[in-house]
């Protein structure tokens, strides 16, 4: 018989390489040896199945759920061949309502989808049973791999593990925070562990995670709520945010001082590296077409046949310019640092281009964005992507928790409102200006 397994990424599908399998299993057992009860909820392609079959226990009954037709065959399959008693079942784990305190062991490679992936009505249900069972209220920004690891403490008899390989946005974002929370309330945390890059083409790291069930619920150890009065918040507490300009194709909208109509086009800003400061400086010059510009002679053909040389239609010549005080470059190496925008110019969508909240001043946030504790939590947050390079999703870049700056008092903020300008006035270099900001932070907030 013959299997199709290939990855279905609408699924959140990522395989579980066998030997991190195995050593999950292992680690497991060895906590909780007179094991009989298990549960896969996300089972994929049977790995799970083989490496506990590879321990040898025979008294155990494991049972699998998987909404991929293609798995819950394969798995149905691979578990008769190698003798395993159990049952497989083509269903969304998370609307089985009958499993609560079921299993002994809990073993998972839950699917990665985004939450604003899930269906609406869908995730409701999710949110509304997960919340009435736990007697907490769910984030509505947890990803779908966030309600399995809720689930999975749920579905666990008193005293039983659960094993879970995860990304490693639980540890670095809020409703991950959040999630891990509502955990300890519920179980004792035995064991985490970071892999680095585990899963094929995914360039992410992830974390194990093992826990053990408690008999009674307590309070929670890591107590997370979002206040405005906290010292950690999540960054889009603190800022409006989002992707820069978006060109369909940079050739037909970029300048060059030899065209025709030049003298029309609106300076642009790309590469950070060219930068010997912190202050934005155009780099490029771009046609942002518009209802006046198209009045201009001869304008309209021009600009359509650069278009079409091409391939893009004539409606792709409306742009619309993404301008903000504070931008970001979300491909980070090695020196990460927010730029501040004095001209108001349009900016590339490799930056994200932000405002402050209410009315704290932009110039201040931007200070501090510069420090060493902003700077540093952003970059843990972002994910590997080899030699080096790190990204940063811009639902990440919203959820990091960072220093609360609207807890400075007014005197603080004045005073650094008044720093702030003088170092974009002046140029300075972006080092000066990172350990100023370092050194405050650590002055201001003792951290």
């Amino acid at each position: 018989m013959r299997f199709s397994l290939e990855l279905d990424e609408t699924l959140g599908q990522v395989w579980t390489p066998d030997e991190i399998a195995n050593e999950m299993a292992r680690e497991a057992f060895a906590l909780i040896p007179n094991v009989k009860k298990i549960l896969d909820p996300a089972c994929g392609p049977a790995t799970f199945s083989k490496a506990i079959n590879q321990l040898g226990f025979k008294e155990i009954e494991l049972i699998c759920y998987d909404v991929d037709p293609r798995m819950y065959n394969f798995t149905s399959h691979i578990n008769q061949k190698i003798g395993l008693k159990s049952e497989t079942r083509n269903q969304d784990y998370l609307l089985d309502s009958s499993l609560e305190n079921s299993f002994d062991l809990v073993i998972m490679n839950p699917p990665y989808i985004r939450q604003e992936l899930i269906e609406r009505e869908t995730k409701e249900y999710y949110h509304q049973y997960l919340g009435a069972k736990l007697g907490v209220s769910i984030d509505k920004k947890s990803n779908l791999f966030a309600l399995f690891l809720l689930k999975g403490i749920l579905d666990l008899a008193p005293n039983g593990i659960m094993c879970a390989i995860v990304f490693d946005a639980v540890q670095n974002s809020a409703y991950g925070k959040k999630t891990l929370s509502i955990l300890s309330e519920y179980a004792e945390l035995i064991s985490t562990k970071t892999v680095a890059t585990p899963f094929d083409n995914v360039l992410i790291d992830a974390q194990i995670l093992i826990y053990k069930k408690r008999e009674k619920k307590i309070t929670s150890i890591i107590q997370y709520q979002e206040s405005k009065n906290n010292l950690f918040i999540p960054l889009e507490n603190l800022l409006k945010s989002r992707r820069g300009t978006a060109l369909p194709k940079r050739a037909p909208f970029l300048a060059d001082t030899g065209d025709k109509y030049y003298k029309y086009s609106s300076p642009f800003f790309i590469k950070q590296n060219r930068l010997e400061g912190l202050v934005i400086k155009p780099d490029q010059r771009i046609y942002l077409t518009n209802s006046d510009l198209e009045k201009i002679d001869g304008f309209q053909d021009w600009m359509n046949e650069r278009l079409e040389k091409y391939n893009l239609s004539e409606n792709k010549k409306f742009v619309k310019p993404v301008k903000g005080s504070i931008a970001f470059n979300y491909y980070i190496r090695n020196a990460p640092r927010h730029l501040w925008n004095k001209d108001n110019i349009a900016l590339s969508d490799n930056f994200y281009v932000s405002e402050t909240k209410g009315d704290f001043p932009t110039e201040v946030a931007w200070l501090l964005l510069n420090s060493d504790q902003y700077l540093n939590r952003l970059t843990a947050s972002a994910r590997n992507q080899g030699n080096g390079l790190r990204k940063l999703q811009l639902y990440e870049y919203k959820n990091v928790l960072l220093p609360n700056w609207n807890l400075l008092s007014d005197v603080d903020i004045a005073e650094l409102f008044d720093l702030s300008k003088d170092l974009i006035q002046s140029g300075a270099e972006s080092k000066k200006i990172q350990e100023l900001a370092s050194n405050i932070v650590k002055k201001l907030m003792d951290l």
